[in-house]
């Protein structure tokens, strides 16, 4: 096939096609940017519009219930307050649970120990400012060795990395007498949440548990820190 030299009326030709085809999808794209905008404009009206009328319902329902509690002569203060003591005394009850329990073993992970507590706790005031506090909820000594034991209700996700990276150095630190023990860890709750207790488990913490009417204690992985 013979090829077509181009003419200069060509190639003028091809700019003015191309440069038609350029403006036809600029102005395509406007078209498109200002029906995007018109529709973000009605999807902010209308959630605004119903974010007022959910505020509103929830306003009324807020006050319905109010004047319901103070028909009966309860406050919401009253309501806060009888919650926050419901946890205070779920973990009163686990700690009084286990430390029973730990009492009459008086042994944790194979080790033996002569003396248990449940009133460690301590505030000092570290070299750099800083003020140190802690609650150490039950603590079992020897002369080689320290056990705390953290007791949970409901043993969740996190605890045993918050034991091991905030529990031991606070101890050494607010109790220098028992710095050079070796210091072993331990969980105790009536329930766990699902990865607790493999994280538990990789950090050598042990775990004590509520089976029944007795405590089952899952030891054999526990390490000395």
């Amino acid at each position: 096939m013979e090829k077509k030299e181009l003419t200069a009326a060509d190639v003028w030709a091809m700019f003015a096609e191309t440069d038609r085809k350029m403006q036809e999808n600029a102005r395509q794209m406007a078209e498109n940017r200002q029906e995007t905008d018109r529709q973000r404009e009605e999807d902010r009206r209308y959630l605004t519009e119903n974010l007022a009328e959910t505020r509103r319902i929830l306003q009324e329902n807020d006050r319905a219930l109010t004047e319901k509690f103070e028909k009966l002569g309860i406050t919401v203060k009253d309501i806060n307050s009888n919650v926050v003591g419901i946890g205070h005394s779920n973990g009163e009850y686990a700690e009084e649970y286990f430390y029973n329990s730990l009492k009459k073993k008086m042994e944790f992970a194979g080790v033996h120990f002569d003396l248990i507590n449940t009133d460690f706790r301590l505030m000092r005031k570290a070299p750099d400012g800083r003020r140190v506090e802690d609650q150490f909820d039950i603590v079992m000594i020897n002369g080689e060795a320290a056990a705390i034991i953290e007791i949970k209700y409901k043993a969740r996700e996190d605890d045993p990395k918050q034991i091991v990276n905030q529990k031991i150095s606070n101890f050494r630190f607010l109790f220098p007498e028992y710095a050079k023990l070796k210091i072993y860890l331990g969980l105790g709750a009536f329930s766990f949440e699902k990865s607790v207790e493999q994280e538990a488990k990789e950090l050598g913490i042990g775990l004590l548990k509520q089976v029944g009417e007795t405590i089952e204690y899952e030891t054999k992985w526990v390490r000395a820190y």
